[in-house]
């Protein structure tokens, strides 16, 4: 997700030389508080919740959003129809990356 600077350009009052290396922080399009209310918040019932960047945009959308979506409800339906408890044992490690906010391991205990 790194570009270079072809020429010498002011954007959103940052300057950009021709030959900088210019890095998009995918991190940061969930957490723009002028687009998403209370961005830094967990919010389950949120409005408009496919409004976010989590599966890309426009034609850059990711194909697999909606098996994805569909694999989150039948693992959420399969949770509440029996009725399990999850219980979060440590913090959770979150992996080394600027293109996403990925947990590669967080111990939980599941028990009915």
């Amino acid at each position: 997700m790194r570009r270079t600077a072809t020429e010498d350009v002011e954007f959103a009052g940052k300057r950009m030389r021709a030959g900088d290396k210019v890095v998009v922080w995918y991190l940061s399009g969930n957490r723009d508080a002028d687009a998403i209310d209370r961005p830094d918040e967990f919010i389950v019932d949120r409005p408009r919740p496919r409004e976010h960047l989590s599966f890309g945009f426009g034609i850059h959308r990711c194909l697999g959003n909606r098996l994805a979506e569909l694999q989150l409800r039948i693992l959420w339906e399969g949770i509440l129809a029996r009725d399990l408890r999850i219980e979060v044992l440590a913090k959770p490690i979150y992996a080394h990356s600027n293109f996403l906010r990925g947990i590669s391991r967080l111990p939980v205990r599941l028990t009915s």
